[in-house]
């Protein structure tokens, strides 16, 4: 019986976060500035190879775009999580891993989407020629680089959002979306924005190597223990969340 209900819960969030109506029609608005933001790029350096980086930041940026649902989700399931994790069978942890495994394959889906669909469109018109950036080659090292990062951008936000909402209510996690940003803007924009102790060109490193060499970068264990690390670390702010009231969460 437990089994059916986290399975349930499973499906659920996979549903919210990939093949909803909502979730669709954004993530293919997303798609689409993505796409306008990269055929800029690659029309300025009219060189794939020297793209693929822009190419990194692009899927970067729509994975930032699904956390902001991420963190909305969280914030509208915190005014009953506190009650049911207590009253229910509902157990944190899985509550945790749901709403991860969801966001994490519409990462996926819509990554492979825009990398095997749009993209060799974007650089027919840009260079001239179908360039199939994602190939049987480099399919899973791709899939596996973006998962990582992706978790990354993820378990950021997840810290982000949960220490917002246990230390100052629901109200305060409308900043989470726009503290991370500042953090991704700070990042790229700062002298040591290509250094290996940024985590975000880690991030877009791990993206762009899969593409490039068919495999995985040296940065993919740093990225992957930092997103585990903020996870635990959400994991065990969540934790500490009270009942909120309906009022504080619908706004």
């Amino acid at each position: 019986m437990y089994v059916t209900y986290f399975v349930e819960l499973e499906k659920s969030m996979i549903k919210r976060f990939s093949f909803s109506s909502t979730s669709i029609s954004y993530m293919l608005g997303m798609m689409l500035l993505d796409s306008i933001g990269l055929y800029f790029a690659l029309d300025s350096v009219k060189n794939i190879d020297s793209g693929i980086i822009w190419y990194s930041v692009a899927i970067l940026l729509l994975v930032a775009s699904l956390a902001t649902g991420f963190s909305l989700t969280l914030v509208y399931h915190s005014s009953a999580l506190a009650y049911y994790v207590r009253f229910s069978r509902l157990k944190m942890t899985n509550y945790i891993l749901s709403i991860f495994t969801g966001s994490l394959i519409s990462t996926i889906i819509y990554s492979v989407a825009f990398t095997a669909l749009i993209t060799p469109l974007i650089t027919k018109v840009t260079l001239g020629e179908f360039y199939e950036i994602l190939s049987p080659s480099n399919f899973i090292p791709f899939v596996v680089s973006t998962a990582i990062s992706g978790l990354f951008i993820l378990s950021l936000t997840f810290t982000i959002t949960s220490s917002l909402l246990v230390k100052l209510g629901a109200k305060a996690s409308n900043y989470a979306y726009y503290i991370f940003f500042a953090l991704l803007a700070l990042s790229d924009l700062s002298p040591s924005a290509s250094s290996p102790f940024n985590p975000f060109y880690e991030a877009e490193d791990v993206i762009s190597y899969s593409l490039v060499h068919d495999g995985l970068s040296v940065y993919c264990i740093e990225v992957l223990l930092l997103a585990l690390l903020l996870l635990a670390l959400g994991a065990e702010i969540l934790k500490r969340i009270k009942a909120l009231r309906l009022e504080e969460v619908v706004w």
